[in-house]
C-alpha cells in the first residue's frame, strides 16, 4: 500500500483488497462518494462477510481475527473507533495528504494502524464508513489467522505503548513462524 502510495499522484487515493469472490466496482464510487461530498478525510468499507465451511454458509460468521481481536482492543484502547464495523477491512479511500503523513506497517496490522493513526491525525468527525455490501473471501486455517492476529496486534500495540518486537509466532506443532512488523514511514517525511 505504501508503495503503491508512493507511485501514483492522484488527490484521492483508493484501496481494494484483491482476495474477494465478489469483486464489484461500484466499491470504487462507494468509497469516493463521501470523500467527494462530505468533510471528510478517509473512508473505510465495510461488507457482511460470510462463512463458508463444506456446504454450510454463516451469514455474519467472517472476520474473525476482528471479532476476536480486533474490535476487543478498539473497544479496549479506542473506543470512539469501536463504530466501524470492520476495522480490518482493507476497502480504504482518503486524500493522498492524509496517507503520505502516517506511517504503514508492512504486514496484516496496516488497516487497525490506519484507523488509529488517522484518528489521532484528522479525528472521528473526518472519518466515515460505507457499506459495500456483502464479498465473500477465502478463508484461512486458524493457524494461518494466529499469524495474522499477531500482526494486528502488534502494529495496535506500537500505537498504545510504542514499538515492540515479538519473537516468532510458535505454532502448536512447535514450528516458529515469523510475523511482519515492520512499517514504512510516512512519505511525506521519506
Amino acid at each position: 500500500m505504501w508503495r503503491a502510495l508512493a507511485a501514483t499522484s492522484g488527490e484521492l487515493v483508493v484501496y481494494l483488497d484483491t482476495d474477494t469472490e465478489a469483486f464489484d466496482p461500484a466499491f470504487v464510487p462507494g468509497l469516493l462518494g463521501p470523500l467527494l461530498t462530505e468533510d471528510v478525510a478517509f473512508v473505510k468499507g465495510h461488507v457482511r462477510r460470510p462463512f463458508k465451511h463444506g456446504d454450510t454458509v454463516e451469514p455474519d460468521g467472517g472476520g474473525r481475527v476482528t471479532e476476536l481481536l480486533a474490535r476487543p482492543y478498539l473497544n479496549l484502547h479506542f473506543p470512539e473507533l469501536a463504530g466501524f464495523r470492520q476495522p480490518l477491512a482493507g476497502e480504504i479511500a482518503a486524500t493522498r495528504e492524509l496517507l503520505e503523513s502516517i506511517p504503514f506497517p508492512v504486514g496484516y496490522g496496516v488497516e487497525i494502524a490506519m484507523l488509529i493513526d488517522v484518528l489521532r491525525t484528522v479525528g472521528l468527525e473526518r472519518m466515515a464508513q460505507v457499506d459495500l455490501g456483502t464479498r465473500q473471501n477465502r478463508h484461512q486455517s486458524l493457524t494461518a489467522l494466529s499469524r495474522m492476529a499477531l500482526e494486528v496486534l502488534a502494529a495496535a500495540e506500537a500505537r498504545v505503548h510504542g514499538p515492540v518486537t515479538p519473537g516468532p509466532l510458535i505454532l502448536p506443532n512447535g514450528e516458529p513462524r515469523a510475523a511482519l512488523i515492520d512499517e514504512r514511514p510516512e512519505l511525506s517525511r521519506a
